[in-house]
């Protein structure tokens, strides 16, 4: 296991001061990268390589948001690191230890230059080794399948802002622009499929329908699906 300290900010929370769902996926996000730079194989080991770790989905589960100023801590556990992919949970929580929120992810491990998958080296494999510590969360692992009673409701282009390293727009933004279209704002869990990594001025449709006990936000280029995210 690996964990950070960190306290809510100001300029991460919204009205109600609760931290963002956009916040939200970014302290996990950095967890992981903290992870892999303090075991020697991240952003400055993978970058001269062409290597760059793509998130494929997210199943995120939240008992309460953290708050403005409130001190959490970040924790991540790798496993399943196996040829080219790898799993994540997550937690978040107090100082006193109650989960806050908890999550799954799933990794692959990518070429940049022949954007295909690319099988890990020595010191990756070894960068992850099996932990006896992984916590037991209660996680559906569902596959997100595309609603057939779903509307465009807007379109966005991709601009520098939303990217990242890999010069893909960030996994963290896709929270951020389809949240922007729910008629609500208050889920317990957040699903997320990643089916194509969104490049600079990509013109992207948003589209959204209603599912049982939540909503479904999806991105597309034309008919090629980006992203879909369930809220519920």
């Amino acid at each position: 296991m690996y964990s950070y300290q960190d306290r809510i900010k100001y300029s991460e929370v919204d009205a109600n001061l609760d931290l963002t769902y956009f916040g939200l996926v970014n302290y996990m996000q950095n967890c992981s990268c903290f992870h892999s730079d303090d075991v020697g194989v991240g952003v400055y080991y993978l970058a001269p390589k062409k290597l760059g770790w793509f998130v494929t989905s997210y199943e995120i589960h939240i008992k309460r948001l953290p708050r403005y100023s409130e001190k959490v801590k970040v924790c991540t556990w790798p496993y399943q690191v196996r040829g080219m992919m790898a799993h994540r949970l997550y937690s978040i929580e107090t100082e006193d230890g109650e989960v806050l929120v908890y999550a799954d992810s799933l990794w692959v491990l990518m070429d940049l230059d022949k954007l295909k998958p690319s099988r890990f080296t020595e010191e990756i494999a070894k960068a992850y080794p099996e932990d006896a510590s992984l916590p037991q969360f209660d996680l559906n692992h569902n596959k997100l399948r595309l609603s057939a009673d779903i509307e465009k409701v807007g379109e966005f282009t991709v601009t520098d802002r939303y990217l990242d390293t890999n010069n893909h727009m960030n996994n963290s933004h896709y929270i951020d622009v389809t949240r922007y279209y729910l008629p609500e704002q208050s889920f317990n869990t957040i699903n997320i499929n990643y089916k194509k990594a969104a490049l600079l001025d990509d013109k992207l449709d948003v589209y959204i329908g209603k599912i049982e006990q939540g909503y479904q936000v999806v991105l597309k280029k034309e008919d090629e699906v980006y992203t879909i995210v369930e809220y519920k």
